[in-house]
């Protein structure tokens, strides 16, 4: 899959044509605001900000897709927690229904429309069906959530594998964060998202960030940071411009989980 972008304050999403096949619906979502984000996660590019789109033709913004290899599996280090182990199809689609339902109460508690979407579509000669729901907040305030997906990704013709994911981005104000040594992601409506897909209520995030913030003041570009929680593969990607999110399980191999079961 060929993609050429302008890692700048602005992406030419017209580059995003050469892909081999169309942006389906579901993957669309925050693709004006941080395809730089998501290519910068696959080429090591720096990192200069979330830009919006100039392509006055594209109504509707949702996610650009990462490479499955570099962000849908969780390592061996990882391997522990109740997300680490494995799980059949049936009980992975009860698992994102079930936390489906409180990521779209806290959506419709922040007062944000959200679009559903199933589509499926062909990857590297693989069959995916991505069953999401998401939303772009085109004029956010600073500090304020972005855009959201959630999500279940089923590999394969006869479902062997899948994946639940959830990424979220923050318009952030980083210079004066940085001035006044202030950010607390506990804060912001990133953490209730977090919180609804984990179980883990009132998380610390202070380590966090103070990382961003350190390195940020230091004069890194980009803030990379991962982490583990309860087998789930947590990847943080921030500037001084926007906080990227993404949390994840393992690629589940559901003939793995029915072998246990025998």
């Amino acid at each position: 899959m060929i993609i050429s972008i302008y890692i700048l304050s602005h992406i030419n999403k017209d580059k995003i044509k050469n892909m081999k096949e169309p942006i389906p619906e579901g993957e669309k979502l925050m693709s004006k605001k941080i395809v730089s984000i998501f290519m910068s996660l696959i080429v090591a590019a720096s990192l200069a900000g979330c830009g919006k789109s100039t392509d006055e033709n594209s109504s509707n913004a949702k996610t650009a897709n990462p490479t499955e290899s570099a962000n849908n599996a969780v390592t061996n280090e990882q391997a522990e927690g109740k997300w680490a182990q494995n799980y059949t199809l049936d009980e992975t689609k009860k698992l994102y229904e079930e936390k489906l339902s409180k990521m779209k109460e806290i959506t419709d508690e922040l007062g944000v429309k959200y679009s559903s979407d199933e589509v499926i579509k062909k990857e590297d000669d693989k069959t995916i069906t991505d069953k999401s729901i998401y939303f772009d907040n085109e004029n956010p305030e600073n500090n304020k959530i972005e855009s959201m997906y959630y999500g279940l990704k089923i590999y394969g013709e006869n479902l062997e594998e899948g994946v639940i994911s959830l990424k979220l981005t923050l318009k952030f104000d980083g210079e004066n964060a940085v001035k006044n040594n202030d950010l607390d992601l506990g804060k912001t409506s990133f953490a209730k998202y977090i919180a609804a897909f984990t179980g883990e209520a009132d998380r610390d995030y202070s380590d966090i960030n103070k990382e961003i913030l350190e390195k940020l003041a230091s004069g890194d570009t980009e803030v990379r940071i991962n982490n583990t929680i309860d087998g789930l593969n947590e990847e943080i990607l921030a500037s001084k411009d926007c906080i990227f999110y993404k949390l994840s399980t393992k690629k589940y191999k559901f003939a793995d989980a029915e072998m246990s079961m025998e």
